[in-house]
This record gives structure tokens, C-alpha cells and sequence, in this order.
């Protein structure tokens, strides 16, 4: 089997009010908001055939008016959909009219023969934002026109679930859509109830639904069997021997009663997490307390540079001790420096010879420094049936954890799971908080595929799929025991539009890494794929075709053949009101500037590191020779600093320190990338005179700078210093590869 994997953006589309519009506009009269159209009726059926939605939306549209008028309509779709039909029934038609996908940028015709062809009444296209847009031809007074739009879109497992958000309808003169929900799962789990807006229709009962302006969140509530993820696979054939497949996987929300235990918190309070921001982590603490089993007793460990204890000893989790706990976050300085493995091993104090299972709850924005996941497993030094380690990394704006790697590893030794979360969207991920303190099954494969690494209890996900010949897949994995599971068939559903949406030619090579003559040899099997599907994307529209005139049915066969399209319109087309948000700023890397750093190195360093040189003399008048330090520094922290230094042992104590005082930008994450600068940094500490004289980092410079000839005795002079090469990432006054 040749496998291509195309990943499927989930989520929940969360908006204050629908986007949208329901225009008109005729000869002579602009796009406006509808005024004389009306959406007489609208009908909405959904069905969740294992994680894949399937929708069918029926929009009447009357004219009751005395002027034919043309309907532009929009409307936001759900998080992954895709748009696979589009048909027009006109009044007193006996069958619908079906669209064909045709090219997006299709010329447009005014008019056309008379007698030969005629107007094309309708058009479908995606929307840069991803919504959908309809433009209906002039509708004839007193008439109406009913369109049917199909699509599907991936559900999200949660709870023990599956969710999906239908965005809401925007647009004068809109009712309610009205309709209902149904669901069908897979193997290994049964309708306990669908939830619809909160309201609930008990076991595997249609839910009635009624769509309007505010979205509708829809909870399909599962009884998964066993105490094992369950998978489940549909499959749709393509052409030339390709199919595409959906995997899903789902983890049972509960895999064993939660017990009483000691709880750890080990919470990062160092520079970095100011961009996370210390109300956000004792809100988070908060709300893990309240979610933790009755009986359980907590201790906090705050770390940066170095890890303190917060109670002193374990208590109960009452909210007496987490208010202590969030009070203690808020007061304690933000410092540099990241020493996680010293946090994990004070860590290892309190839960040392604890009875049953304790637990370690990591929060952290995932900044660990130059450290690998053997120095945290080894700095908690326990059994991995005595404790879980419950990662849980917020990143600030749109960054990602630099540290996941190293983070995991306990994760995946001792058992636990692993949280990411954007810190914009901690209110609304905190719903599910419980489940992050489940078990999970850890270190998950699935035939080679790019898949989440671990399944949390009650958590899952749904991934598309592109291979040649028949899928073989099997997911392995570890909770407590190895596990392999065979996918088993889920209901049928058209799920080949959620693979083709965003491939390529690569994606059916049947190589990783395919060269210029795979691609070339692969296009005919993409192109063929594609034909074979109709559905709406950035290059194709789906296109009602004219059916009056001498030519009707020969166009149709020759644009259903592949042949060219010409649009024959009876009016321009509007200009769409929902589409891409603004473009935000450009994104540039955010290393430290040059400048920046001959500021740091100048005022802040170098004045701390004269005060040390000169403590250090007063025990050994013959002290000299060149430092060297390298630090790490990004997100507006020295996460770790390291000195070569001349073999005093206070002296280099106390550099070290002036080093983590240092306090590099916070960066921009709206301008700025995420990156980490290095820097290698010589100081040169000599006397002169019978003086203290601290050079320098600057190669070229032969003479010492006299501190106490300078007023105010630091040094002030403005020389260059030699600093990080700020045009690359990770740059350094020596070169420095990034780690």
C-alpha cells in the first residue's frame, strides 16, 4: 500500500455572531441586503456517520416581487468542511438541476444565443475565509428557486464524544433552518445521547436543531466498550487504484476510578510565562484543583533559575490551598533561567514513597533550555507505577512548544498525557480540563502516518488519507500494556473530498520524497482523482448549468467530459461580503538585534560583572584572565546561561548571576517568529594601574577600559561590541549551531 497523508485542521469554530449575507441585486439596482427576495423555508439535516458530518442544507428562495432580481448567498462552514454538491430545483421543474465542478476562474459570457443557450442559473465557490458563496441568476417575479447544498466536515472527539460546531446564519430576512440530527458510529461504541445547544435527546434518538444567527454546538455522547482506544476506518475508491480513507480514533473517557493521591504542581514562573501571563496559570491551578479526585493532597513547586516549595508540605486540596498555591504565583518574581530537571527533582522529595499513585502536573510554556528528556526522567528517579506526569504547555500567541520532545519523555515512561494550548484559547479549552487528567495511550503509530502521538482518555482525533490499493493499517501503542488495533468499518459516508482538498501531485507519487519525474508521472492519477469528485475548492467552482436551449445537453456531456467552461450569465457577479480577515503584519525573525545586544552586554553585564571582579580581588590581588559565557536567550528570557571561566569558583558563581539579571526584549508575536538566540560572549578581567579593568568583548580592541576614570565609576564608554549576528535565528559573537 503507497500512503499519503493529508491532514485535517480540527477544531471548534468559536465567533461572537455569524458571518454572512443574504443580498440581492437586479439590472439597475446595486447589491444590496435583501429587501424584496425572501427565504421562504430552510431545512437542515445532519448526520454523523462515525466522526464524519454529513449535511444537506435546502434554501427556498421566493421573488414575490414585480422586478426579476439575482441572490447572492454566504455562509461560514464548519471547521474542515468541504462543500460536495450544489443542485437548483426552479418552480415547477420536475427534477433538480445537479452542478458540475468547473474551473474557478471560468471566463463569464453576457447573455448568450438566443435559442442556442441559456443563463446559467447557478454558481458555488469556496471563499478565501473558507465559507461558501451561491450566486443565483436572476429569479422571475413570482417565482422561487429551492438550492441544496451538501457538504461534510470532521467532528472533534471530546469528552468521550464527538463535537461539532455549525456556524450560525447571517443575512436579512433569515429564519431559523430547521431540522434534525442523527448519528451512526462505528464498532466498539454505542448513542448514549445527542446533545444539540445543550438540550438533550436521550439515546440514539434524531435531535431537532433550528439554526439561526448564533452557532449551534452539537455533542454526540458515546459508550465506548473496552478499556482500549477504539479505530475505526471508511474508505471511498478514487480512480487509478487510489482511495481515500478516514481514520478515527477514540479513547474510552474513563479507564479506571480515580483515587485519592499526592498531587504535584510544578509550575514555570520564569520571564518566558509573562507572555502567558500568571492570572491565566492560577486560573488554570484553579480549575485542575476543583477537578481533582476527593481525598487528593497538593503540594506547588515554583521554578526558574532555581525551584522553591510553595506549602512546605502536602495538603488537602481544599480551596484554601489552591488559593495559596495562585497567591504564591502571583507574588513570586518573574526570573530567568528554566531549570526543569532541579523543579522535578525537588518534585521527587514530596512524592517519594508515597502509597498508590502520585501525581506530577506540569505547567509550563514547553521553554526547557539544552536538556533532553533522559535529565527529566532521571531528575524524577521513581517507578513508573508510582507516579504520572501530566504535561500541560501554553503557548503564547501563535508558537509552539520549543521543549515537546524533551517534555514527553516522562510522559511516555511514567504514563500521564501531554497538553498543548493556546494561550488565547485557555478559557474554552479549560471545559475539558478534566480530561487532561486522564490517562492516556501513549507513543501511537499508524502504518507510517503523521498522527498524534498519544490519546488521551475521553480524546481522539480523525485523520485523512490517500493510498494506492486497499488500506493495511493497524494502530499501535501503550497504556499500561502494548496494544495493536485492526481499524474496524465505519458507516459509509463521502468522506473523498476531505483528502483531495489539499493535495497534490506528490500525494499521489507514492514517494516521500518524490522527484520531478515522479510528479510528472503522477498528475494523471491527481487529475483523474480530482475529475471523478465534485467539490468545491480555491481552483473549482460548482457551476447549475443552463438546461433551455439547443445545446443544453451536448454543453453539459462536454464540461462533464473535462472540456472548457464558459459561464453564460444573464448579470455580473456580486462582490462577496465574507472572505479572508485582514492580512496581518508580516512575519520576520525576532533574534535579538545587534544592537540589542551591545546594550545588554554594555549596561548590564559588564557593570555587574565589574562589581564581581571586584569582590573576587580582594581574596586574590593577581586575579585575571578572559571569561567566556554562553547564553541562550528567547521569549524574553535567558532560559540558560554557562561560563568557561579562570577557575575561581565565587568569581564564576557571581558572573553567572549577573548573567541570569540580564532582561532581553519581550518579543511581538505578531511581528515576530519564534526562535532562540546564542550567544558566545568574552569578558577579559585584568588589572591596570593597580585597577580593576573589565574588557570588552571586542577582539580588535587593545586598549582596557580605565572603570575609574569614568563618572558615576561604570563603565560608560560607547564602544562596538561584538555581538550576534542578528540576520539569522540563532545567531552569536562566535557561530553557534542552534541545538
Amino acid at each position: 500500500m503507497k500512503l499519503a497523508l493529508v491532514c485535517l485542521v480540527l477544531g471548534s469554530v468559536s465567533v461572537a455572531h455569524a458571518r454572512g449575507a443574504f443580498d440581492e441585486y437586479g439590472g439597475g439596482i446595486a447589491q444590496r441586503p435583501a429587501e424584496q427576495l425572501q427565504e421562504t423555508a430552510c431545512e437542515l439535516d445532519l448526520e454523523l456517520r462515525g466522526a464524519v458530518a454529513v449535511v444537506e442544507q435546502r434554501q427556498r428562495i421566493a421573488n414575490p416581487g414585480a422586478t426579476a432580481l439575482a441572490a447572492s448567498l454566504e455562509q461560514e462552514l464548519p471547521a474542515g468542511a468541504q462543500v460536495i454538491g450544489l443542485a437548483l430545483r426552479e418552480a415547477g421543474a420536475a427534477a433538480a438541476q445537479a452542478a458540475l465542478p468547473v474551473d474557478a476562474a471560468s471566463p463569464s459570457i453576457r447573455g448568450g444565443a438566443p435559442g442556442l443557450d441559456g443563463v446559467d442559473p447557478a454558481l458555488g465557490a469556496r471563499l478565501p475565509g473558507g465559507g461558501f458563496h451561491v450566486i443565483l441568476q436572476p429569479i422571475a417575479p413570482g417565482r422561487d428557486v429551492l438550492v441544496t447544498t451538501r457538504y461534510v466536515a470532521p467532528a472533534v472527539p471530546r469528552g468521550g464524544g464527538l463535537r461539532l460546531v455549525v456556524p450560525g446564519r447571517a443575512g436579512a430576512g433569515r429564519a431559523a433552518c430547521k431540522g434534525s440530527v442523527r448519528a451512526a458510529p462505528g464498532p466498539g461504541a454505542a448513542v448514549r445521547a445527542i446533545r444539540v445547544d445543550g438540550v438533550e435527546t436521550a439515546g440514539g434518538r434524531p435531535a431537532p436543531i433550528a439554526l439561526g444567527a448564533a452557532d449551534v454546538g452539537i455533542q454526540v455522547e458515546l459508550a465506548i466498550a473496552g478499556a482500549q482506544p477504539i479505530a475505526w476506518l471508511q474508505t471511498q475508491p478514487l480512480a487509478d487504484g487510489w482511495s481515500a480513507s478516514v481514520v478515527t480514533v477514540l479513547g474510552p473517557p474513563q479507564v479506571k476510578s480515580a483515587s485519592s493521591r499526592r498531587v504535584v504542581f510544578v509550575i514555570d514562573t520564569s520571564r518566558s510565562m509573562d507572555l502567558v501571563g500568571r492570572p491565566s496559570v492560577a486560573k488554570l491551578v484553579d480549575r485542575i484543583g476543583a477537578a481533582l479526585p476527593a481525598g487528593s493532597e497538593v503540594e506547588a513547586i515554583l521554578y526558574d533559575r532555581k525551584a522553591a516549595r510553595v506549602l512546605g508540605e502536602l495538603r488537602p486540596a481544599t480551596p484554601q490551598s489552591l488559593a495559596a498555591i495562585a497567591a504564591a504565583i502571583g507574588q513570586r518574581g518573574a526570573g530567568n533561567g528554566s531549570d526543569l530537571p532541579g523543579a522535578l527533582a525537588l518534585a521527587h522529595q514530596v512524592i517519594d514513597g508515597a502509597r498508590g499513585q502520585a501525581m506530577l502536573i506540569l505547567i509550563t510554556d514547553g521553554v526547557v533550555g539544552d536538556v533532553d528528556g533522559s535529565a527529566l526522567v532521571q531528575a524524577i528517579g521513581a517507578k513508573p507505577s508510582t507516579v504520572d506526569v501530566h504535561a500541560i504547555v501554553i503557548d503564547p500567541a501563535r508558537t509552539r512548544s520549543p521543549g515537546a520532545a524533551a517534555i514527553r519523555a516522562p510522559v511516555n515512561l511514567y504514563g500521564g498525557a501531554y497538553v498543548e494550548v493556546a494561550a488565547d484559547g485557555l478559557d474554552d479549552a479549560l471545559a475539558a480540563v478534566d480530561e487532561w487528567l486522564r490517562p492516556a495511550w501513549l507513543e501511537l503509530a499508524l502504518g507510517g502516518a503523521a498522527i498524534p502521538s498519544e490519546v488521551r482518555a475521553g480524546g481522539g482525533f480523525v485523520r485523512a488519507l490517500l493510498h494506492k490499493g486497499p488500506p493495511r493499517l493497524a494502530l499501535t501503542g501503550h497504556g499500561e500494556a502494548r496494544f495493536t488495533i485492526a481499524p474496524a468499518a465505519a458507516p459509509a459516508a463521502p468522506i473523498a473530498a476531505l483528502a483531495l482538498a489539499d493535495a497534490t501531485a506528490a500525494d499521489f507519487a507514492g514517494a516521500a520524497e518524490p522527484t520531478d519525474a515522479d510528479l510528472v508521472l503522477a498528475e494523471p492519477a491527481f487529475a483523474h482523482a480530482q475529475a471523478a469528485q465534485p467539490f468545491a475548492s480555491a481552483g473549482r467552482a460548482l457551476a447549475v448549468l443552463a438546461g433551455a436551449g439547443r445545446i443544453a445537453k451536448s454543453r453539459r456531456d462536454v464540461v462533464a467530459g473535462g472540456g472548457r467552461y464558459e459561464r453564460v450569465i444573464a448579470l455580473d457577479a456580486p462582490k462577496p461580503s465574507l472572505g479572508a480577515g485582514p492580512a496581518g503584519p508580516a512575519v520576520g525573525p525576532s533574534a535579538i538585534a545587534r544592537e540589542t545586544l551591545e546594550r545588554l552586554f554594555r549596561d548590564q553585564l559588564q557593570p555587574r560583572a565589574y562589581v564581581c571582579y571586584q569582590r573576587a580581588l580582594g581574596r586574590d590581588a593577581k586575579l585575571a584572565g578572559t571569561v567566556y559565557f554562553q547564553l541562550r536567550m528567547g521569549r524574553g528570557e535567558v532560559t540558560e546561561a554557562t561560563l568557561t571561566g579562570i577557575g575561581d569558583p565565587q568569581l564564576e558563581a557571581c558572573l553567572l548571576d549577573a548573567a541570569y539579571l540580564l532582561t532581553p526584549p519581550l518579543p511581538d508575536f505578531s511581528v515576530n517568529a519564534d526562535d532562540q538566540t546564542i550567544a558566545n560572549y568574552p569578558l577579559t578581567l585584568q588589572r591596570h594601574a593597580e585597577k580593576p579593568v573589565i574588557v570588552l568583548g571586542d577582539a580588535d580592541s587593545q586598549s582596557p577600559i580605565d572603570i575609574d576614570a569614568v563618572e558615576g565609576g561604570v563603565p560608560a564608554r560607547r564602544r562596538p561590541v561584538k555581538a550576534p549576528d542578528a540576520s539569522t535565528p540563532l545567531g552569536g559573537l562566535r557561530p553557534s549551531k542552534s541545538p
